[in-house]
């Protein structure tokens, strides 16, 4: 890949449910009462966005789709033995580090999510035992937030990664000499890079 270059990464849809679960992750954990009327609407909206981005991981754009960064046992071996070589490999998508993270902070939003939903239904499953699941996995899910946040920050003063940019705008600013990992292999380079912006 030439340096300097300017590549489409996360499409509009993958944007949009990272910042607005960001957003509503937030207001739920410090800003609503716990379990009142805005917590529960906030909770419903972030299951639609998880059935959005869910349909979108099967039938989206190639960065987006759940085949192309799953974190397998193999992917993640072999990035963390070249790590562990010193060598800090370049993802245009998610690295299969990132991407663990990626799976365990879905499952944390899908666990808070379906409990919170079902603590509406208390009197079949018994008083305390769905709010207390649902704070273990509202719990796990802000600590997995944390280290996402300070791996993404970490990984971009290493690899010069720009992930926080690439998130708003949808572009990666490629550095200069770098071999990307995970370039989309079947499509012609103007598909995929801009050189408008070098």
């Amino acid at each position: 890949m030439k340096p300097n270059q300017l590549v489409f990464v996360w499409d509009g849809v993958v944007r949009l449910f990272h910042w607005a679960t960001v957003l509503l992750c937030m207001l739920n954990f410090f800003v609503v009462k716990e379990g009142g009327r805005y917590h529960r609407y906030i909770g419903y909206t972030l299951a639609g966005l998880l059935l959005i981005r869910i349909i979108w991981g099967f039938v989206g754009g190639h960065y987006a789709r759940f085949g192309q960064w799953w974190p397998t046992p193999t992917r993640v071996k072999s990035y963390l033995a070249a790590l562990k070589r010193g060598e800090h490999p370049y993802y245009l998508g998610h690295n299969p580090g990132g991407s663990l993270m990626i799976l365990i902070m879905l499952v944390g939003l899908i666990g808070t999510v379906v409990t919170g939903l079902m603590t509406r239904y208390e009197s079949i499953f018994g008083d305390d035992l769905l709010e207390e699941i649902h704070g273990l996995f509202a719990n796990g899910l802000q600590f997995a937030i944390l280290i996402h946040v300070l791996a993404v920050v970490f990984t971009d003063l290493l690899t010069k990664g720009d992930l926080i940019r690439a998130m708003v705008t949808g572009c990666k600013r490629v550095p200069e000499e770098t071999l990307c990992q995970d370039v989309k292999p079947d499509a012609p380079s103007k598909a995929n890079i801009d050189n408008s912006n070098k």
